[in-house]
Formats: C-alpha cells, structure tokens, sequence
C-alpha cells in the first residue's frame, strides 16, 4: 500500500472500507487525525462528548477543531487501536489488512515528524519529569523518572551560572531527542543524545545529527565536540556523498586529511567543572553519569573537578541507584581486575601475593594458612591439595 501525503489518516480509513467491514460504532468516532501532543498517535473526539460538552459547560466544537480543542478535549491512541475501533474484522485477511495499514502509517509518521530545538535549565526538574510542559517516553536513559534529589549535582554546578542545561527535539510536546549541554566559558560539549525508543530502529543517526546541528548554528559554533561523535560524522557522510567524495579527493595531495564540514575535533570534552567541595559531600544522592563522571582532586582543598579522565579518581558517578562510587575505598583483584570495597566479603589482602585477589581467582594453602592466586598455585591429584608453586621451587 502507498500512502500520499494529503490526509494520510483519512486516505488509510476509505482504503480499509473496501476490505473490511465497518464497526456499528464507527460513526461515534468525529474529526479523526494526528495527536497534537504526540505525532505518532492519532486523536478523536466522540459524539457524546462533543454533546457533553455543550450540555454541561455550553462549548460549542466547531466545523473545524483547533490546536488547542485538540489538545484539551481530544482522546489520542495508536493508529491500530483506533482501525480496530472503526472496524470489524471477522477473518484473518482482515485482521492481517488492519495490521498492515497500521504499520504503513506508523512509518510514514516516524519519516514524517517535524521537530523544534527546546532548551531547558531545569536539569532536576527535567529528569525527574516534573515539568508538565513536556510528554516524556522511554529512550533508553537509565536516570529517567528518578527522584528530584538524585539531580541536586546539577543544582550545585548552576548555582552561580548555567553550566549544564537539556537541549533536545520536541514534537508537539512529545521528547523525541535529548541530552546535556555543558559549558565553560565560551566552550561547549555537547554530551550523549538519546533517541526516544519508538525511534530506535530508525531514525536515531538522522535525530543525533538533527539536534547536534541546531546546537551548532544556536550558538554560531565552528566546532561542537560530543559524545556521538562517529554516529554523526558517518551520518553526515551518507547523506553528502558527492560532496565527501570531492573533499577526499581534493584533499588527496595533503595527507589524505579530511576536515572542512565533516570534522568534529574529540568525542571527549575539553574541560572540566568544578564543584564545591562541602556542597558536593551534602548532597545526599548523585546522578549516572556518562561523560563528566569521575570526581577528582584538585590542588585547592575547597574543590573537585568533574573530568571524563580518570587520573586522581575520588569518587566515580556511575550508580544509578543514587550512590556513588568512592574510589579511595576500592581495592582492585590483582588478576582479574574486577573492583570491590575493601573489607566486603568477597576480597581480601593476601601476604603471599602482597596484594588483593577475589575468591573466585584464589585457593587455599594448606600448608601456608593463606591463600594465593589460581595462577600461582599446584594442584596435587593424590592428596586433593593445592601448593605454593614458589615452595616447590626451593
């Protein structure tokens, strides 16, 4: 089935008529069309409620409905709950037709969605959907929806200027795309992007090179380094081809070097920001973070450095349950690597190794009362015990 681009909704309905049999109650079902706080639904209003309306609050809907009518008295569903509404299929041809049209238009309105740049600096408010002025959806974001108090950080960083703030793509209300902003001086980074989840499959390069770019031309920006860095760049190649292809071979003579309006310079920021340190210790809970993560110190005792290096690591971001890693307090198994808090059971400091190890890379000596590296220890076959290997040796 090809649809037009007229009233795709409208044209899908009169094209299931000559397949499928109507609903009795699909006549109930007045000024059919796309939602206006989420493009990827359809909105309705019903003939009692439009008759609702006029007996109880004297509103009088129009011959045609406005933005705001549609917002306020207009139910929104998914296309498919909608066909199955209006119709009645009695066979699975019909079902399968329902499917297929749904389908159709579900694609053409993901290809079809238009999207605004929005700034927000209410980080708190933002990722712990407070703010009403948005329609949130899953996008793969771990943080989403947790407590206020889980985003103090952000308050801390803006409270003498706005360091860090959302940037997204909305449509109508809905959130298609977002992430964090965060600047130094006249510096910017802009950090991971995450795609709403009913974009997955996708639109997720198109929308990460969308939103990186109205960031740049916002803030009249030569360079923005970010975190999607490759998905951009390989974007932006696929859809200027021709254009790639010239700078490659123009470039040729010159180191094969390709900048121009492909480069993005780092994946990684190139600055910190710096936290009180009092402030950072009350805050009580910390957010995950994915760049600016590791909490280090620095040469004045009153402050840390949020830094995406992690030479002098504090504390680590990277719980999302509100805590906090504290590094100081991590000991590191000398031979698998794995981290834990000294002292919790599962670790311990070994005299023969004169180092750390976990239990699922030790053994026990007999002989020694100690333990010791796998790597470092025999196994005898007849008496079922392990050796030292450097006792055999002497």
């Amino acid at each position: 089935m090809k649809l037009q681009k007229t009233n795709i909704i409208k044209d899908s309905i009169n094209y299931l008529k000559i397949f499928v049999p109507l609903s009795i109650k699909a006549s109930a079902f007045l000024h059919i069309g796309q939602a206006i706080t989420n493009p990827l639904k359809v909105s309705y209003i019903k003939k009692e409620k439009v008759l609702g309306l006029l007996e109880n609050i004297g509103f009088v809907l129009g011959k045609y409905p406005t933005r705001k009518d549609r917002e306020k008295y207009f139910t929104a569903t998914t296309i498919e709950k909608l066909l199955n509404e209006l119709f009645n299929p009695t066979t699975q041809d019909h079902s399968q037709k329902i499917q297929q049209v749904s389908e159709s238009i579900d694609k053409h309105l993901k290809q079809s969605i238009k999207t605004e740049l929005f700034f927000e600096k209410d980080v708190s408010g933002f990722y712990s959907q407070e703010l009403k002025t948005y329609s949130y959806n899953r996008n793969g974001s771990c943080m989403a929806g947790k407590p206020r108090s889980y985003f103090k950080l952000y308050d801390l960083i803006n409270e003498d200027e706005q360091q860090v703030q959302i940037v997204g793509l909305k449509s109508g209300g809905l959130v298609v795309a977002r992430a964090l902003l965060w600047k130094d001086n006249n510096t910017f980074y802009l950090d991971r992007i995450y795609i709403a989840d009913f974009l997955q499959n996708s639109s997720i390069e198109q929308l990460q090179t969308e939103l990186f770019l109205k960031v740049k031309r916002a803030y009249k920006l030569s360079n923005l380094n970010t975190f999607n860095k490759s998905h951009i760049i390989e974007h932006l190649k696929a859809i200027h081809k021709n254009k790639f292809d010239l700078l490659v071979e123009k470039n040729r003579t010159r180191d094969n070097k390709i900048k121009v309006y492909f480069d993005i310079k780092y994946a990684y920021p190139t600055f910190e920001i710096e936290v009180d340190q009092d402030n950072f210790n009350n805050i009580g809970h910390y957010p995950y973070s994915d760049t600016f993560k590791y909490v280090i110190n620095t040469n004045s005792s009153l402050y840390f450095n949020l830094s995406c290096d992690d030479d002098e690591t504090k504390f680590i971001l990277d719980c999302t349950d509100g805590e906090i890693t504290n590094k100081e307090n991590n000991v590191e198994c000398m031979d698998c690597g794995g981290s834990y808090v000294e002292d919790e059971d599962g670790i311990y400091y070994s005299e023969l190794e004169d180092d750390y190890i976990c239990d699922d890379c030790s053994c026990y000596i007999e002989e020694r009362g100690e333990s010791c590296s796998r790597d470092n220890a025999t196994y005898n076959n007849y008496s079922g015990d392990y050796h030292y290997t450097n006792d055999l040796h002497n």
